[in-house]
C-alpha cells in the first residue's frame, strides 16, 4: 500500500456513510430554529440572478422554499433583522430590534460586493449585483439603456455582461487583468472567451483600470486610467466580494479572510459555526484552508453544517465544484485550480468541448470542463478525490502563473 491509500480509503467510507444518510430524513434534529436575515424576502438561490432571472427568462423569484416550509418545520424567520453584534459568553445576538439568545449559532452571512473607490462611484446608474433587488434593478435599467459598461472579468462580470448583451444592450467589458476568467489560470480559455464575447458583440477591453465615472448626477461615461473614455447609460461593477464579518469584531470569534472554521464548520468558540461564502474552512482533501465564493459550495456546506448541528454530520468531505454559464456555454470547475504547476488542455469552446487538467507536484488537483458528459465529470472528481498521480507522458509545459 502507498501512503495515499489509507486517506483515500477513509474518505470512501465517509462517502458510503453519507450515501446511507441520504435515505433518512434530512437533519433529524429536534431543536427550534430562528433565522435572522437583513433581507426583506425569504432566502433564495443566487445563480439565476446574473443569468435566467436577470434576462427575464423566468419571472419567478428563485426562493429556496416557500413560507409554508418554514412554518411546517418550526423555523421562525425574522426578515429585515440585521445582526449588529454577538456575545459568545452570554450566548446572545444583538439586533436593532432587541436581543436573541441561542444554544447553537450558525453564521452564514455571506459576502458583499467590493466597491471601487473612485470618483463618481455613487452616480445614478451605478449598480452592483448580490441580492434579488439588485438583479431587479439591473434588469430595469437595461430596459431603458442603450450602452452598458461592466467592470470585472470574473464570474459576476462575465455573467452580467453576457446577460445584458442577450437583452440587446450594447456592452463594453472592462477588466484590468490580462484575460477573461484569468483567475482560472488557463490562457487558452481566456483567449477563447474573448473571441466568444466579441463574436456576440461585446467590446472587451483588457489591461484597463477604471479611474472614475462621470456625469451630471447621472452616469454618462466611464474613464480608464489610460485616458480611454467609454459612453454608458449604466454600469455594473463586479470586482469581487468581501466576507460580512464586521458585526463579529468584538465577539472573540477568530477572523481571518472570513470566519475561521474546521472541516466540521466549528469556530474557536464552542457551539458557534460558520458556512458558505463567509467561512474560511479547512479542506481535508487539500490539507489547507480555503474560502470559496460560489453557490454550489454554500449550498453543500449549509446542508452539511445542518447535519453537524443536528449531531450526526461528518463535516466537509467532497471535491469542491462550481459552475458558470455565459452565452449558453456552461463551464464547470472541480477541485482546486488556484495552486498548480502543470496544466494541460484539449478541445475548444468553438467545438463545444474543452477540458483543462491541473496538476500540483505530480498529482491531479483540479479540472475545468466544458461540454463533458456526466461520466467524464465523475471520473475527474474521482481522480481529484484520490489525488491521482499524473503520468509523465501526459504532462505538458508548466503553465505560467495567471
Amino acid at each position: 500500500m502507498t501512503d495515499e491509500d489509507a486517506p483515500a480509503r477513509d474518505r470512501r467510507r465517509r462517502l458510503d456513510r453519507r450515501a446511507r444518510d441520504q435515505v433518512l430524513p434530512r437533519g433529524r434534529g429536534e431543536g427550534r430554529i430562528t433565522l435572522l436575515s437583513k433581507e426583506s424576502v425569504l432566502p433564495y438561490h443566487r445563480p439565476a440572478l446574473s443569468k435566467r432571472y436577470l434576462r427575464g427568462e423566468t419571472t419567478d423569484a428563485p426562493f429556496a422554499e416557500d413560507e409554508a416550509f418554514y412554518r411546517d418545520h418550526d423555523v421562525e424567520v425574522l426578515l429585515e433583522t440585521p445582526v449588529t453584534g454577538v456575545d459568545t459568553v452570554a450566548r446572545r445576538i444583538a439586533t436593532a430590534d432587541g436581543i436573541h439568545g441561542y444554544d447553537r449559532l450558525l453564521i452564514a452571512t455571506g459576502a458583499s460586493p467590493r466597491r471601487l473607490r473612485v470618483p463618481g462611484a455613487e452616480l445614478e446608474g451605478m449598480l452592483g449585483l448580490r441580492t434579488l433587488g439588485d438583479s431587479d434593478a439591473i434588469r430595469a435599467a437595461a430596459g431603458a439603456a442603450e450602452r452598458a459598461v461592466v467592470v470585472g472579468g470574473g464570474f459576476i462580470g462575465m455573467e452580467v455582461a453576457a446577460s445584458l448583451r442577450q437583452l440587446g444592450v450594447e456592452v463594453t467589458l472592462i477588466h484590468r487583468g490580462s484575460g477573461l476568467f484569468d483567475q482560472l489560470g488557463s490562457s487558452e480559455l481566456s483567449e477563447q472567451l474573448v473571441t466568444l464575447y466579441r463574436e456576440h458583440g461585446v467590446e472587451v477591453l483588457l489591461g484597463e483600470e477604471v479611474a472614475g465615472f462621470g456625469g451630471p448626477g447621472i452616469l454618462e461615461h466611464v474613464e480608464a486610467r489610460s485616458g480611454l473614455c467609454v459612453e454608458a447609460d449604466m454600469a455594473v461593477v463586479g470586482v469581487g466580494v468581501v466576507p460580512n464579518v464586521d458585526f463579529l469584531a468584538d465577539s472573540g470569534i477568530e477572523l481571518d479572510n472570513g470566519v475561521v472554521v474546521s472541516e466540521r464548520f466549528e469556530t474557536n468558540i464552542g457551539d458557534v459555526y460558520a458556512a458558505g461564502d463567509v467561512a474560511n474552512f479547512y479542506d481535508p482533501l487539500f490539507l489547507r484552508r480555503r474560502r470559496i465564493e460560489h453557490w454550489s459550495n454554500a449550498n453543500y456546506q449549509g446542508t452539511e453544517a445542518g447535519k453537524v448541528l443536528a449531531g450526526h454530520g461528518d463535516g466537509y468531505d467532497t471535491v469542491s465544484s462550481f459552475f458558470t454559464e455565459v452565452f449558453g456555454l456552461t463551464v464547470r470547475v472541480f477541485g482546486d485550480v488556484s495552486r498548480f504547476d502543470e496544466l494541460s488542455t484539449e478541445g475548444s469552446l468553438a467545438t463545444g468541448a474543452f477540458l483543462a487538467e491541473y496538476g500540483d507536484e505530480g498529482r491531479f488537483v483540479g479540472a475545468l470542463a466544458v461540454g463533458q458528459d456526466d461520466e467524464v465529470e465523475a471520473r475527474l472528481k474521482e481522480r481529484i478525490a484520490t489525488r491521482a498521480l499524473i503520468a509523465a507522458e501526459q504532462r505538458r509545459e508548466p503553465a505560467a502563473a495567471a
